[in-house]
């Protein structure tokens, strides 16, 4: 199996490793750290039950692959992989072993895990594995901060910039903050209300109309023509 080939696959992925062999543990990590974009290492099978908890409640979605062990203290293989099918039955597990048992074999068969590779792992087996597993995960869309505009304008979530082809169109603070809200509202309406909140916290006018107004206008300004709608009484909309 080309090195090469299976990077395409595995360039975006995250994979979560446990095994408790220190030694093993490094050699393949090493491996793994090549091929996908973050490798998360466990140490044992409590270990990697809580770092898989935990890079689910940080990232907001689960690992595309998770290799481990079987035979680990506290919480082994068998017990990890059926506690993560628990949280996510489409979980793609790969298990490596020292014992080629059939029994443990059938055991994860049964359970639903992709493959089963034994120790000493072999280079061009593992990388095989891992192609043929990695092809199961669903092609991941490219990732940008840049929200495209009308007109060749666009706006930079991650510099917070608004930009007409390549040049940086010069923002206030509160504009800014108003092409914040639109953004993060879509083709929704931005509500008088939040605009409020988010840029005048701690105003105390009651006819918010008057002062969202001339903030508005002057972003109307700056933008192409017609890209931002007057939902009368209820607030502004930005047209994409």
């Amino acid at each position: 199996m080309d090195f090469h080939k299976i990077y395409k696959l595995t360039k975006n992925c995250c994979v979560l490793y446990v095994e408790d062999d220190k030694k093993l543990r490094e050699e393949t990590s090493e491996v793994f750290e090549d091929l996908f974009q973050k490798t998360v290492i466990a140490i044992d099978g409590k270990q990697g039950l809580e770092k898989y908890l935990e890079f689910h409640k940080e990232s907001g979605k689960f690992f595309d692959l998770v290799i481990t062990d079987v035979v680990m203290p506290h919480i082994n293989g068998v017990e990890l992989t059926k506690k993560i099918y628990e949280i996510n039955k489409e979980q793609l597990i790969i298990v490596v072993s020292a014992y080629n048992e059939p029994e443990d074999l059938i055991e994860f068969v049964n359970i639903g895990i992709e493959h089963f590779l034994t120790k000493p792992l072999d280079y061009n087996k593992t990388l095989d594995v891992l192609y043929q597993t990695v092809r199961k995960i669903p092609a991941k869309e490219p990732t940008t901060s840049k929200i495209l505009l009308k007109d060749n304008y666009y706006w930079d979530k991650e510099t917070q910039l608004l930009f007409f082809q390549n040049n940086t169109i010069k923002l206030t603070k509160k504009e800014t903050h108003l092409m914040e809200i639109f953004i993060k509202n879509g083709s929704q309406i931005s509500k008088l209300e939040e605009i409020h909140t988010k840029i005048w916290s701690d105003s105390k006018f009651t006819d918010l109309n008057t002062i969202i107004k001339p903030v508005v206008s002057r972003l109307r300004k700056k933008l192409p023509k017609d890209s931002i709608e007057n939902i009368y009484g209820l607030g502004y909309r930005l047209i994409f």
